[in-house]
């Protein structure tokens, strides 16, 4: 069904639930608690526009430019935010699980304390963003650029991080039991006293990459060998000798 279309004092109002805002320009509009459910904001100009705790749940943010806005503690469960511009947005302890962050923008997004369980990051630049003690656990991140994201004690249990780059990225303290790295380019990654409990390493780049006081137990490694015992850094076995093999 298609949205109502609000006027001005309804948009400053913040009862907007089901509205359809979609193309509007909201360049520095304030919606601090706002009743946003169902709404659509796909391909809207939000940028610098203030969410505080607003509930945008199952809202459509697809396309829109978001850059510097504040979502700090708001409510985006299923939200779809694909090919959203948010550069250096403050999501902050908001609730994102099951949203869709597909292909967009997160540089430097800060979202601390977030809960993204089962969100959808395929695709999605996060380089530089916050994401210390965030909850993603089941989430997609596949093939995201995470370089040089903080990831200290994020919860990334059964996480999908197949073919991402996460370069420089830290992970110290995380929890990334059963996680899928496959293929995940992870050069000077610091995986410092993290659960790496029967994650998957397998094609993986690792080159300086640290793993001291990680837990390793079942730990699928870049050759596919298995790893349960403690280790700094990881290299591939020597190649035996010429004269060995004959």
């Amino acid at each position: 069904m298609t949205g109502w279309r609000p006027n001005g004092d309804q948009i400053r109002a913040g009862a907007l639930a089901g509205a359809d805002l979609s193309r509007f320009d909201l360049q520095g509009f304030h919606f601090r608690e706002a009743d946003l459910r169902g709404a659509s904001f796909a391909g809207s100009i939000l940028r610098e526009v203030d969410l505080w705790a607003a509930d945008l749940t199952g809202a459509d943010l697809t396309g829109a430019n978001l850059r510097l806005a504040t979502f700090k503690g708001a409510k985006l469960p299923g939200a779809r935010l694909a090919g959203a511009d948010l550069w250096s947005a403050d999501l902050k302890v908001a609730d994102l699980s099951g949203a869709i962050l597909s292909e967009c923008n997160l540089a430097q997004a800060e979202l601390a304390g977030a809960t993204c369980r089962g969100a959808d990051f395929s695709g999605a630049e996060l380089y530089y963003a916050d994401l210390r003690l965030a909850d993603l656990e089941n989430a997609n991140l596949g093939r995201a650029d995470g370089r040089l994201a903080k990831l200290e004690e994020a919860v990334l249990i059964g996480a999908n991080l197949r073919e991402a780059n996460f370069s420089g990225a830290s992970f110290k303290r995380a929890r990334l039991a059963t996680a899928d790295l496959a293929g995940a380019y992870l050069r000077e990654a610091n995986f410092r006293e993290a659960d790496l409990i029967r994650a998957d390493f397998r094609g993986a780049e690792v080159a300086d990459a640290f793993f001291g006081q990680a837990t390793l137990d079942g730990t699928v490694m870049p050759d596919g060998t298995i790893e349960s015992a403690a280790l700094r850094h990881w290299a591939p076995p020597p190649e035996p000798d010429a004269d060995e093999v004959g």
